[in-house]
């Protein structure tokens, strides 16, 4: 072979390799959200009068993250996620009871994505809640929601001084660690399943936990969830929810109804808790910046105390820009005796991140800014 022939052949070696490298495309986004806000309260969860504070997470969790996406060809592509939770108020990390360690506490996955569906390995958001956040009146707004009222009554799961069960991968039931999940979009049907595994020799229920969602979205959005998380040395299920919804728009005005029931359970396999929750909502878009909504919350709460938690939430989200939206929200809290003996029991059927005084009316105000970037 002449040099000139084996120089033409390399060369054309070469481009081909390089144009097989452009197809591939790659990307790595930079994410995140800051949202703080004055918030006024008439009765302090300690029971020490008023309080006036500048708060995180108004409507939103602060958060930042990296993700990233390459295109395999054929439908294929690799992905990854890292998101951390930070307090916009003082900048400190929100890691959360049992998880003082973890920087990327809300996900940090890799993945592949194709033509069949999404397979992804490490920390994420578990489908329940995925599902579940589609019909939730205020879609878990970071505070005045039923985030806390879901998240508090799986506190235990995670195994901690706070706590009764041992689970490493479930992170107050919005999270799961240690896992592997699938979904896949089929029509107007979304599926996700999630399986985290307790790594417990000899067991592969022992510290696990399951955590299924699905929704449909047509002339009417419906959600269906299911999350169940066993102890890892005992292998009892110290946390089971199930939780349904309906979503309708009629214009301008869409309707919400969500309902979940959560118990937590004791290491011995009896109740700790037994908590019910009805959530209707309703808001009315006047323009394409400007969106008005009105959520109720009645949560009942089954244990150490027999008690209803009622709520209600008026809000207004002005966007002043796609990326920028100053938020207004008034609450009344009409709080129960429940587990007044414990303060994390309280937070059972609140809506409010902190809590409010058992047994008292609680009017608060939140006023500030959210900005996507």
């Amino acid at each position: 072979m002449h040099t000139r022939q084996y120089r033409q052949i390399t060369l054309a070696v070469a481009l081909a390799t390089l144009a097989g490298t452009a197809a591939a495309q790659s990307s790595v986004t930079l994410y995140g959200i800051i949202d703080a806000g004055v918030l006024y309260q008439n009765h302090a969860a300690n029971g020490q009068g008023s309080q006036v504070q500048l708060a995180t997470g108004g409507t939103n969790p602060s958060v930042w993250g990296l993700k990233g996406n390459e295109d395999l060809g054929g439908g294929y592509a690799a992905t990854f996620n890292l998101e951390s939770h930070f307090a916009s108020n003082s900048g400190a990390l929100i890691m959360g009871p049992g998880y003082e360690s973890q920087i990327f506490r809300r996900q940090a996955n890799v993945g592949v994505t194709t033509p069949y569906g999404s397979l992804t390995l490490g920390r994420m958001y578990s489908p329940s809640l995925l599902a579940a956040i589609t019909t939730e009146p205020r879609a878990f707004a970071e505070n005045l929601s039923n985030l806390y009222t879901w998240a508090y009554n799986q506190l235990s799961a995670p195994g901690n001084a706070l706590g009764a069960g041992t689970n490493p991968g479930n992170d107050v039931g919005v999270f799961i660690g240690n896992a592997v999940q699938y979904s896949n979009t089929l029509g107007p049907v979304w599926l996700g399943a999630a399986w985290s595994f307790g790594g417990v020799a000899g067991s592969l229920h022992k510290g696990s936990e399951i955590s299924l969602g699905a929704t449909y979205t047509g002339p009417v959005t419906a959600s269906a969830a299911f999350q169940q998380v066993a102890d890892s040395v005992t292998g009892e299920n110290v946390s089971r929810l199930w939780s349904v919804g309906l979503a309708k728009s009629f214009g301008p005005v869409t309707g919400k109804l969500n309902y979940f029931d959560v118990i937590d359970r004791a290491l011995d396999g009896g109740d700790v808790s037994h908590v019910t929750s009805i959530s209707p909502g309703v808001s009315y878009q006047w323009n394409a910046a400007n969106t008005t909504g009105l959520a109720g919350y009645y949560n009942r709460y089954r244990g150490s105390h027999n008690s209803t938690t009622r709520s209600l939430v008026l809000s207004n989200d002005y966007a002043v820009s796609k990326r920028t939206v100053l938020y207004a929200q008034l609450a009344y809290v009409d709080a129960g005796y429940v587990g007044t003996a414990d303060p994390l029991e309280s937070l059972k059927t609140s809506i409010v991140n902190g809590g409010t005084a058992p047994g008292e009316k609680t009017v608060l105000v939140n006023v500030g800014i959210s900005h996507h970037f």
